[in-house]
């Protein structure tokens, strides 16, 4: 079993830490950079608390838009790219509105684990 906190706990912490005590000490030149620090680090923290059902459901939905499953989420999304590309998902064809609502939970997805304040905002 691990020592709690564990690393999502950790990660919050420590971005805490960085934002309340470390951001107000730096010139204006630097804070930037460390905001940038930040967020990257918020997102990671999201991106393990989340696991791997994200990704999981994105091939799995993949693999319904495109007829066939793949193992790589990378090689998944290049095939349905090469679909738009060819106007495959274009208004008025069958695929159209099942690829627009991937794109759409796609999006959300990563705004959830990357931007969640854009969410609460809208």
């Amino acid at each position: 079993m691990r020592a709690r906190p564990e690393g999502p706990a950790l990660l919050d912490t420590a971005c805490e830490v960085l934002r309340e005590q470390v951001l107000p000490a730096l010139p204006a030149a630097q804070r930037h950079a460390l905001l940038m620090v930040i967020n990257a680090v918020e997102t990671a923290a999201r991106q393990m608390s989340a696991g791997e059902a994200p990704a999981q459901a994105e091939l799995a939905a993949l693999a319904g838009l495109n007829g066939h499953g793949h193992d790589d989420l990378v090689q998944a999304n290049r095939q349905l790219v090469g679909r738009i590309r060819s106007g495959q998902a274009d208004p008025g064809t069958p695929g159209h509105d099942a690829v627009l609502a991937h794109l759409r939970t796609v999006t959300r997805q990563r705004l959830v684990e990357s931007s969640p304040k854009t969410l609460a905002g809208g």
